[in-house]
């Protein structure tokens, strides 16, 4: 065999060869590690509630209930034991506080369940198919892989909607197959439930993020109260004491944020063991635009892949039962889509879907008086953990007395991008696989992205100067209260990527 250079065969030449005299073998593909490996292995927090909860709001669901099911410590036991004797509706504790009496259960079971459309013999089939992929345009769901990070919590997962349900199995050759069978009677309903019995120990955490750890004192009648506690912090831990938790806290606040932008999802409960310990839901006001945004109809994007036809202001708030609520200013504008057949047809190659015919551009961003009131106060350690919840939700981080811009971009539900204004940000992006980024990749893809992007850039820029025309006759205003009506038109560098 000659070491020296020789002049290469054409590639079609050695493709030819090899069709007509080569040995074929087909690519194989492990299920079971392709899975475990990929597929249930996303990085971002909640991956698995977001993807239920994307997919409830693709099937114009209203409600979305997340139930966990676990085993209480034995003191603990106790503890709801005298609870429930003391107080037989459980209205002594505010729902905020009802989850404490689960600290450091084991979670056995989670189920999620949806009012949006059933499934019909297509939805079947798609959810039994990895990367089918949901070709509704205007879905949020494109890859058709998200629904398999339900198999990071659960071996074999259960779907029900309407009258029938499907249950996923692993054959003894690593590959994965479903059985369909139709619900009994009793058990049929216009519901959509997934069905996760935990694979491996899961420990209920319930204490909240101020760094207090949650136990139980006997008193000298010999009656159990819950008490917080400064936790005492462990070092040195051992393999055996790392075992995978869900913060309660945590989830209360990632179902809070999820309602920023949903589209027809306005209530999030979550129960466990079948008591309700948290409820939160987000109602809308419309609110009469100025005249100056009247112009703005029919106003073509940057480089006339969009044309603008409506703008809507409204107020969003969003409440936490039996405690406060938040509200914040929305704009949302409905802009139709005027791309090339060209453009087109390279988009529908690399996302196998079509770009909607319209696209939605939508903002979230404190009002004035909420961002003085955020101002003045202190400190918000010492809030009720129900109202620092819902505060998670203002796209500004108040530091002393900085005002520092904290939004973030969503792609249906939130990403990791910042937007690098005081605004959250919302459209039809196209996102990474993991949907934590936004895509740059494909110079197509690229393109569309920086339209969205000015588009957004243009919406602001009408609303900033709404905002100077309403503010131009009030003689009063001080530097202060400039500092707060800017603050969520003020920049800071977007991240991970700074091109955003």
């Amino acid at each position: 065999m000659s070491i020296h250079m020789q002049t290469p065969i054409a590639s079609d030449a050695l493709h030819k060869k090899a069709q007509e005299c080569g040995v074929e073998q087909a690519v194989k593909v492990n299920q079971r590690m392709l899975i475990d490996k990929m597929l249930a292995r996303y990085s971002s927090d909640f991956v698995v509630c977001r993807e239920l909860i994307q997919n409830a709001d693709d099937a114009q669901a209203t409600f979305f209930h997340f139930e966990i099911t676990c085993v209480i410590p034995m003191i603990a036991s106790e503890v709801q034991s005298f609870s429930d004797k003391s107080s037989p509706l459980n209205e002594s504790l505010p729902l905020s506080n009802s989850g404490l009496n689960y600290h450091n259960s084991t979670i056995t079971e989670i189920r999620s369940a949806n009012n949006g459309t059933i499934f019909n013999q297509t939805d079947w089939e798609r959810v039994a198919s990895i990367a089918e992929g949901n070709t509704n345009v205007d879905s949020v769901g494109q890859f058709g892989v998200g629904f398999f990070s339900v198999f990071s919590l659960s071996e074999e997962p259960i779907i029900t909607s309407g009258n029938e349900y499907m249950v996923f199995v692993w054959r003894d050759d690593n590959s994965l197959t479903t059985f369909r069978h139709q619900l009994p009677i009793e058990q049929q309903s216009k519901l959509t439930a997934v069905i996760l019995k935990m694979r491996s120990q899961y420990i209920l955490k319930t204490e909240t993020n101020l760094d207090i750890d949650v136990t139980t004192m006997k008193n000298k009648d010999g009656e159990y109260n819950i008490k917080s506690v400064k936790k005492k912090r462990k070092e040195n831990v051992t393999m055996k004491e790392i075992v995978p938790a869900i913060d309660l806290t945590q989830l209360k606040t990632y179902f809070t944020k999820v309602l920023s932008f949903t589209k027809y999802i306005n209530e999030i409960l979550i129960k466990i063991n079948g008591c309700t310990i948290f409820q939160v839901s987000k109602t809308m006001k419309i609110v009469p635009s100025i005249r100056s945004t009247l112009p703005f109809k029919n106003t073509p994007s940057m480089s006339n892949m969009l044309i603008f036809n409506s703008f809507i202001q409204t107020e969003q708030t969003f409440s936490i039962a039996n405690a406060s609520s938040l509200t914040l200013n929305h704009v949302s504008v409905d802009a139709q889509v005027t791309i090339d057949e060209e453009f087109h047809y390279q988009i529908q190659r690399i996302m196998k879907k079509s770009l909607p015919s319209n696209v939605r551009i939508q903002l979230l961003f404190a009002p004035d008086n909420l961002i003085a009131s955020q101002q003045s106060q202190s400190s918000s350690v010492f809030s009720d953990l129900n109202t620092r919840i819902l505060n998670s939700l203002i796209p500004l981080k108040f530091q002393d007395e900085n005002i520092i811009p904290s939004g973030l971009v969503f792609i249906g539900l939130g990403t990791h991008q910042t937007s690098g204004i005081g605004m959250h940000v919302h459209s039809h992006l196209i996102p990474t696989i993991e949907r934590e980024n936004v895509d740059l990749q494909d110079p197509y893809i690229a393109k569309w992205k920086k339209e969205l992007l000015s588009s957004i850039g243009q919406i602001i820029r009408l609303i900033y100067d709404q905002e100077m025309i309403i503010n131009a006759d009030k003689t009063q205003l001080t530097v202060d209260n400039y500092d707060i009506i800017l603050s969520s038109y003020s920049f800071q560098p977007s991240v991970p990527n700074n091109e955003i």
